[in-house]
């Protein structure tokens, strides 16, 4: 056995904390062993490129066959032990968008009293108990022995990051969760964790916290900070943030509202699960019972959008801030219509240098709803399984016609295509500078919305993306037969940029908030915001 291999089998066997006690429903090994043969074959046959990043097919299987190797020499017989090694064996893919969900909750009953953010810099504690509230904004330095740059690259071996700022996202979702850490740091104790951190002040702290049960956890963490007015929270929500109604703040939670939900009804796909979300995760409201109800209840993107510009129109508003922190994602063509909103036909005209590279297999017209003959039918082609669809941007820059306006808001995915039809070209209203906030939270169709609006000369504010520009995309869900475990397989390639642009991996913002910044705005959850508005404020002559 190899020092590669024998490295692998070491992490993987690491002991799980006895704070994980779900039970766990036993399988023949058997069993086990012919799922993860059946992930991987529906990996390699959706996944445009599941190769590359493991240096190559045949280094691909020979991962893949020392995976199955070791589930048969440990006899492991439970699902959740087989979610930790399918995650081991994706590591090298580094695709945020193929990952495994581990079955029903995760086996937590105690947590750490700790939280964290990213900044552009480093990572800053967020959230403590009352008793050590001197310490938000304190540096994490290390967990235990692990120092925080080390802890990153650990935690690539369990779940994935696109880019650095990546890394430093992965410790701050699972930093508080001692049934990751003990998987990465030997002989964890099951009582306490010790935190190494670098107070505001400079001085550096050793700080143990005892775990405690995940309800009591559960009922720290939901007790919501002080939260500034001036800002609204809700999904799609604006307000003006100034007396002089010269700066507007639009937030965007989520990619998802009422039009793809509409688009995902009229097109035959199984939309349920996603308008549940959104009423409960979203816009956090009771759903109705009748379900053309639910869906026509639900504000569109596009609509509220426009509502927000008008209102900038009437005040001649020169500064929008569009708020896109913590936002996961959604459907990215449900954001096109607001550029079209917002510069007319300058975006129609706008080359992008845009390339997907999309595979066509079962599981993604499983998503999509259709047959292959049925696809071969609407894109006018003779695609088999295996084959790729290609697009690429324009080359030169096109004359925006009658046609294509039309075109595009026939295509267009909104739900007041009415009303961009009435546009004819023209803005709704064009501010002198968008704003986008971002943070490593900020990701796929969120990602998309930043970077379109950023090539059309918005500036971008706060901490990078998770995302890169050049990475897989689009989610494409699967289910294993025996274990019943579940995911998702990304099903296309997009390269936003040339591969030697030093934001290919990572798109610096315009105005990058570092650790200090956020020290200087007294780690307020807002810093971003305020730190915008006295930016905002400094450019007025």
């Amino acid at each position: 056995m190899n020092n590669v291999r024998q490295s692998r089998r070491a992490l993987l066997l690491l002991t799980m904390l006895s704070a994980a006690t779900l039970v766990q429903a036993q399988l023949p090994n058997d069993s086990i062993v012919a799922d993860f043969r059946c992930f991987v074959h529906q990996l390699e046959t959706t996944h445009p490129d599941p190769y590359t990043n493991y240096g190559g097919k045949v280094y691909f299987h020979r991962a893949a066959a020392e995976t199955v190797w070791d589930l048969e020499q440990d006899s492991v017989t439970n699902s959740e032990e087989l979610c930790w090694r399918i995650r081991a064996f994706l590591a090298p893919l580094r695709d945020g968008h193929t990952q495994i969900y581990y079955p029903g909750r995760q086996s937590f009953d105690r947590l750490v009293p700790i939280r964290f953010k990213a900044a552009g810099d480093g990572v800053i504690v967020s959230r403590l108990p009352r008793e050590y509230q001197h310490l938000i904004g304190s540096r994490l330095m290390a967990i235990e022995n692990i120092q925080t740059k080390v802890l990153g690259e650990e935690m690539l071996k369990l779940y994935p990051a696109e880019n650095e700022i990546g890394k430093l996202a992965n410790i701050c979702t699972r930093g508080h969760q001692p049934v990751v850490l003990g998987r990465i740091i030997p002989n964890l104790r099951q009582d306490t964790i010790t935190y190494h951190l670098m107070s505001p002040e400079g001085k550096v702290v050793r700080l143990p916290l005892a775990l405690i049960p995940v309800e009591q956890w559960k009922e720290w963490y939901n007790v919501k900070p002080t939260l500034d007015h001036r800002f609204p929270t809700d999904n799609l929500a604006f307000a003006f943030v100034d007396k002089q109604k010269n700066t507007m703040y639009f937030r965007a939670s989520s990619i998802m509202a009422r039009d793809n939900i509409e688009y995902m009804r009229q097109t035959g796909m199984d939309f349920y699960d996603d308008l549940k979300y959104c009423y409960d995760n979203v816009f956090h409201q009771k759903m109705p019972t009748d379900t053309l109800e639910a869906i026509s209840s639900m504000p569109s993107f596009s609509e509220e959008f426009e509502k927000m510009l008008l209102q900038m129109k009437h005040h001649q508003s020169e500064n929008l801030i569009i708020d896109l922190r913590g936002n996961g994602g959604g459907w990215t063509p449900i954001t096109l219509p607001t550029l079209y909103q917002l510069w007319g036909d300058d975006y129609l005209q706008k080359n992008f240098q845009n390339y997907f590279y999309r595979l066509v297999s079962p599981l993604y017209l499983q998503k999509i709803n259709m047959t292959l003959e049925q696809f071969n039918a609407e894109n006018h082609a003779d695609y088999e399984y295996g084959d790729y669809t290609f697009f690429e941007s324009d080359e030169e820059t096109q004359a925006v016609t009658d046609e294509r306006r039309a075109q595009f808001v026939k295509s267009c995915m909104s739900s007041v295509k009415n009303k961009l039809a009435k546009q004819n070209g023209r803005p709704v209203y064009t501010p002198k500078q968008v704003y986008v906030l971002t943070d490593a939270n900020t990701f796929s169709a969120a990602f998309h919305y930043m970077f379109y609006l950023w090539k059309m000369g918005a500036k971008i504010v706060g901490v990078p993306s998770g995302q890169a520009p050049n990475t897989y995309m689009e989610v494409t869900h699967f289910s294993l037969p025996r274990t019943k475990l579940e995911g998702s397989i990304s099903n296309s390639m997009q390269l936003f940029l040339p591969a030697n642009d030093p934001n290919a991996k990572q798109v610096i913002p315009d105005i990058l908030i570092t650790c200090d910044d956020y020290k200087r705005y007294h780690f307020d959850n807002q810093t971003e915001v305020l730190y915008l508005l006295d930016y905002i404020r400094s450019q007025v002559k």
